[in-house]
């Protein structure tokens, strides 16, 4: 029972750890430069399409894609919630002003959703699915 605790707990601990730094690198890019927020943008759509995209999928393994989507954009949504309450306590004003940081957290989650788009656009293609089949994830 105890070396089982101890894996629970150092998977939470480094589960939490990446979490935090996503939540640093986020809040960084805000804060140097427009650049560094689009590079981080682009990076992780493109690696996301290119892990997904280029194999074959059947219906059933759907399933886990779509999840894991949602969970990421729930991610997604804590890491914009937590750097605008660390934006909004903060004493030094940034290089950005808020229209601006809205403008680059709003680019980010709608270029996640179009990522998440084409994605699924290209493993329907290339698993010659029907675009029915994702009518079942809609409820």
């Amino acid at each position: 029972l105890l070396p089982k605790y101890c894996a629970t707990l150092i998977y939470c601990f480094v589960h939490a750890t990446m979490h935090l730094i996503r939540v640093i690198l986020l809040n960084v890019a805000i804060n140097t430069s427009s650049n560094a927020v689009f590079l981080i943008i682009v990076t992780n759509n493109f690696a996301e399409i290119k892990s997904t995209v280029f194999k074959r999928y059947e219906e059933k393994s759907l399933f886990p894609i779509i999840t894991s989507d949602i969970v990421e954009r729930f991610y997604l949504l804590l890491d914009i919630i937590f750097v605008l309450a660390r934006l909004s306590i903060s004493q030094h004003s940034g290089t950005f002003t808020a229209p601006d940081i809205c403008f680059w957290l709003f680019l980010l989650v709608v270029l996640e959703i179009g990522t998440d788009w084409i994605k699924f656009c290209l493993i329907a293609k290339f698993s010659e699915m029907q675009t029915k089949t994702f009518e079942v994830y809609r409820e």
